[in-house]
């Protein structure tokens, strides 16, 4: 199983780059933990966890729902948490408070993504093959960066991800195509993105892409884990 993960966020939402964040409920897991809510985008179970074999849950935020009455809407960065420390699946009765999304969660023999749009929750086992999973949901042909980032992505040689390899030795052409393409960030086709965007008050606001992380998971448990937590000008390192 070998994943390549951008990761979108305003800037300014302090962060921390992946780690053991989680002593009390998820020993196990490391990823990158998002100070505002405490979940994460991204989190891998190791091979040997004492739960059970190696994984990766990845979340991608849907449509977001009308402010609640009252109190606020849970943290969706809880999520891939659940599914790694937790049981195998999701209840849709545990989501009614959550805004949509989609939740990716694979090992070596197989993955799933579910997908919650406030009111239904959808479970699609991804074949094997090539997918590129988007705000939109799963392989959309209507997203030009599907369209655009699809083939060049079937076309490039299958990676060797060993660990103890540097990152360029392990990941090869993946790590090229990981920097865009060339394509600006403000372009509808952009893996990279970068856009600004003022508020009513005036202030700006910059939307980016924050990190980016490489996942591959053996059939023998072995897990590699590299990120950046600059996609534009990378400086990749393999996570402890």
């Amino acid at each position: 199983m070998l994943l390549a993960a951008v990761r979108d966020e305003f800037l300014e939402r302090a962060w921390d780059p992946p780690g053991r964040h989680w002593p009390a409920s998820a020993a196990d897991l490391i990823g990158g933990r998002d100070r505002t809510g405490h979940g994460t985008w991204l989190a891998v179970r190791p091979g040997g966890a004492r739960r059970s074999g190696a994984a990766v849950a990845a979340l991608l935020n849907g449509v977001r729902l009308p402010a609640p009455a009252y109190g606020a809407r849970p943290t969706r960065g809880g999520l891939p948490l659940t599914v790694l420390a937790g049981g195998p699946d999701l209840d849709v009765d545990d989501l009614a408070g959550y805004d949509g999304f989609h939740l990716l969660r694979a090992d070596a023999d197989g993955a799933v993504v579910w997908t919650w749009d406030g009111a239904e929750l959808s479970r699609l086992d991804l074949p094997p093959g090539d997918h590129i999973i988007v705000n939109a949901g799963v392989d959309r042909t209507d997203s030009a960066l599907v369209e655009h980032f699809g083939p060049r992505l079937a076309a490039l040689p299958a990676p060797d991800p060993r660990s103890g390899r540097d990152t360029l030795a392990a990941w090869g052409s993946w790590l090229d195509l990981l920097r865009g393409d060339g394509l600006p960030g403000d372009d509808p086709r952009a893996l990279i993105v970068r856009r600004t965007f003022v508020t009513d008050s005036g202030d700006e606001l910059v939307y980016g892409s924050s990190s980016a992380s490489l996942v591959a998971i053996g059939r023998d448990d072995a897990v590699r884990f590299d990120f950046t937590a600059h996609p534009a000008d990378p400086q990749w390192y393999e996570v402890s």
